[in-house]
């Protein structure tokens, strides 16, 4: 590792000088794109109203998404402030009584919406992935001679 400008430090690899620390532009992006989180509250009441400790449990345990309870609720605040979402608080089942949060008609047309940005995400990827694996077997095969 070496100090380079910009506050980055440099890892050399056999062919490239890697920044691993710091903000390079051209680099991908950590975790979830922004506002993701977003898209994913609103499949998920889509099929069942749910509070807030299920969401989270949910989004942890079956889709391997990590989120810190502020942020969840205040994402939930804030499809609710829009529209999105509407809450009621429960209080039929034993123990403290809970918020539970429901999809509106709103938020089901803006999640169509979500579902159109995100396939057409999906066809990029799947093109990106295909000319990076493409081109990957292509140096393979000239590096052994096929």
């Amino acid at each position: 590792m070496r100090a380079g400008g910009g506050g980055f430090l440099y890892l050399r690899d056999e062919n490239a000088v890697v920044p691993v620390l710091g903000r390079e532009s051209g680099l991908p992006p950590r975790g979830m794109p922004k506002n993701f989180m977003l898209a994913w509250l609103l499949v998920m009441l889509n099929h069942s109203d749910l509070h807030g400790y299920e969401i989270m449990k949910t989004l942890r345990e079956r889709f391997d998404v990590s989120t810190d309870p502020s942020s969840l609720y205040r994402a939930l605040r804030r499809l609710e402030r829009d529209g999105y979402i509407s809450s009621w608080w429960d209080s039929r089942e034993c123990g403290p009584a809970r918020r539970v949060y429901q999809i509106t008609v709103t938020g089901r047309s803006t999640l169509a919406l979500w579902n159109e940005a995100l396939e057409q995400y999906r066809s990029h990827l799947e093109s990106f992935f295909e000319l990076y694996n493409g081109a990957k077997t292509d140096a393979i095969s000239s590096a052994i001679g096929a």
